[in-house]
């Protein structure tokens, strides 16, 4: 029996619940609210084993965390539950601490975060300002333009496209090419098209209505950006229709946004990123867009024309091309084959969507059946999602090339410390066991430097593309589709057990910890790579960006906000995502003999360029991973 109590510390009433004396870390869990009318009761008048507080906002406050407090001095346990979620976390000393800092924090980081505010915002529309005054044009600011371009093609991932019916379903043709003024002779079959297989068609354009498409698309007339003049205004266009076109697809929800390439313009795309919504990007060429745009006009800005177009590329969930000869253009620059359609004005497009999603939708594929909602969101998350994958920019997926080309970013762009610190050439002829392989991109450097390796895996996805990473190397492997909670080996059978960025998605990650132990031979080695909360990717983007400046923090755990946008996701899956500091690691890895803590991972562009020099030393104290090395007793 648990006490229960409300957002504001009335005493509700009791809860029964098995599963709550199993929980470690966080878990997925429904309570329903007693039904006894709240009473104002101290935190241990209620008589229970243990207490549950019920939380209205992300994080415990000053009050609640003093009756957390309480009730653990009592020498009981302690629950903190999201209904909106249905979450729990177990409430110890440590956890109690890590709230404290937030709590602590987040008003610091309220004033600092204002203060940058105010002053940016200066230099934002001080140039806008000016331009009033003298009715003058400053020139783009194409590095930082560039910069962001860059961001958005390194977060791009094709939002899956699911086989629709007709009926309910509900399409935007986007167009932001203005300077166009009338429709292309195309436009009114493709809208003909796009509106024979669709419930509704609405278009969002700036060009004037077409007779000819009336009754066919319901046409909502976006404005023109205020300046219209020249290239510099065709780069900048896109801030115009970013928040126009974001608040059209919020109040229609569409299945799919159907876009012809626009010279400049990554609206479309960027908005498939911000909404998850599918991307149909209908591609007639550079030349093509280009012509139509500049009139034969010399391109000012050919790097930001490229990397809008490459955007559009990378995002669409399909392109559709008017020739094989375009097709094979856009293979050869690693866009993947099976995304490339080529038109066919025989066919509704709608119908050759709905059709091609079908046939590109994954086989379902074997599942564990493990009872817990956090690990079928894992499943979920990685059958579809590949981790690493999207780092593959210019071969074709599932060819040694494309395997190769992740292995290059990942070793010499995103972590170039792993080679050394992962230790992959110093277990020549041990038995390593990896947890949660991935494509096999790591296991792969284990089994090159000879070591016999053994990967174990929740995704029967991630298992199939690690075995076809192992097959075109020419190496050998063992994969096993199972739970790590329960490792199907014997104990004492292997070396070296390795898992990097699996741990924290597992709701008990002790257990697995446990089971590390178990398998590990004496004098074995564990390494293990978990997230670190005392880290600047942590406070900066996830605390500060998400919880504070964007307000999620008001009305969702911070165990949500991770799992909403930590890894990288083309389907709705929100995969349970952990931190942890050095002393929980510890405490996790108790039972090892020896636990030596390392912290890695920051990229360059995280820091003002005047702290870049510094990288290395400030990764070791600040960086978003902590590698854990640990040994069984001899």
């Amino acid at each position: 029996m648990y006490a229960y109590f409300t957002s504001d510390l009335r005493y509700a009433g009791r809860v029964e619940h098995d599963a709550l004396a199993g929980t470690t870390e966080r878990h997925w869990i429904a309570l329903a609210r007693p039904t006894v009318p709240a009473v104002a009761v101290d935190s241990d008048s209620a008589g229970a084993n243990g207490a549950i507080f019920e939380l209205a906002e992300g994080l415990p406050n000053h009050v609640q965390l003093q009756a957390m407090t309480d009730v653990l001095t009592r020498g009981r346990a302690a629950w903190a539950y999201w209904p909106a979620e249905q979450a729990v976390e177990v409430v110890d000393p440590e956890r109690l601490a890590s709230w404290r800092r937030h709590q602590q924090y987040i008003p610091w980081l309220r004033r600092v975060g204002s203060r940058a505010n105010r002053v940016r915002d200066v230099w934002v529309r001080l140039p806008g300002g000016l331009r009033w005054i003298y009715r003058g044009e400053f020139p783009v600011r194409r590095s930082d333009l560039a910069s962001r371009l860059d961001m958005l093609i390194a977060k791009s991932q094709p939002v899956q496209l699911r086989a629709f019916t007709p009926a309910r379903t509900v399409a935007v043709y986007l167009r932001t090419d203005y300077w166009l003024e009338e429709w292309l002779p195309s436009d009114p079959e493709t809208i003909r098209q796009l509106a024979s297989g669709v419930d509704h068609l609405v278009g969002l354009t700036p060009l004037k209505a077409d007779a000819s498409c009336d009754g066919r698309c319901r046409t909502v007339r976006l404005d023109t950006p205020r300046f219209t003049a020249g290239q510099d205004a065709i780069v900048k266009a896109p801030e115009h229709y970013l928040p126009i076109v974001k608040a059209a697809c919020l109040a229609t929800a569409p299945t799919f946004i159907y876009e012809r390439l626009c010279l400049g313009q990554s609206a479309g795309a960027e908005i498939s990123q911000v909404l998850q919504i599918p991307y149909i990007l209908e591609y007639p060429g550079s030349e093509v867009v280009t012509t139509e745009a500049l009139q034969g006009e010399t391109p000012l800005y050919p790097e930001l024309y490229a990397r809008t177009e490459e955007l559009a590329l990378r995002q669409a969930s399909f392109v559709v091309v008017p020739s094989e000869t375009v097709k094979d253009g856009l293979v050869g620059r690693g866009i993947d084959r099976d995304r490339l359609l080529v038109a066919d004005r025989s066919r509704p497009i709608a119908a050759t969507l709905s059709a091609a999603a079908g046939a590109k939708a994954p086989a379902t594929r074997p599942r564990n059946a493990t009872g817990d909602e956090y690990k079928e969101r894992v499943q979920d998350q990685w059958n579809e999602n590949p981790v690493g994958s999207h780092y593959a920019r210019k071969s074709q997926p599932h060819t040694l090339e494309w395997f190769l080309e992740v292995e290059r970013h990942r070793y010499d762009v995103y972590a170039p410390w792993m080679r050394d610190v992962m230790e992959f050439a110093l277990h020549a002829n041990h038995d390593v066991l990896e947890i949660g392989g991935g494509i096999g991109t790591d296991l792969a450097q284990f089994a090159k430097h000879g070591a016999r390796v053994t990967d174990v895996d929740l995704a029967v996805g991630h298992l199939q593309l690690a075995e076809e990473n192992f097959r075109v190397r020419g190496l050998n492997g063992r994969f096993v589709h199972h739970d790590a909670e329960q490792l199907p080996f014997d104990a004492a059978s292997f070396d070296l057990v390795y898992s990097n960025g699996v741990l924290h998605h597992t709701p008990n990650t002790s257990t697995v910890v446990r089971e590390i132990h178990r398998v590990l031979r004496p004098g074995g080695h564990a390494i293990v790579m978990l997230y670190a909360e005392n880290s600047l990717h942590y406070w900066r983007k996830l605390v500060w960006q998400l919880g504070i400046k964007e307000g999620l923090l008001q009305r969702a755990s911070m165990g949500e906000i991770m799992s909403r946008t930590v890894e990288r996701s083309a389907n709705e899956a929100r995969p349970l995502v952990k931190v942890y500091t050095p002393q929980r690691a510890r405490l996790l890895f108790a039972q090892f003999a020896r636990v030596e803590i390392l912290q890695r991972q920051m990229e360059t562009y995280e820091l003002p360029a005047p702290l870049r020099w510094s990288l290395g030393a400030i990764e070791r104290r600040f960086g978003w991973n902590l590698i854990v090395k640990a040994e069984k007793a001899r």
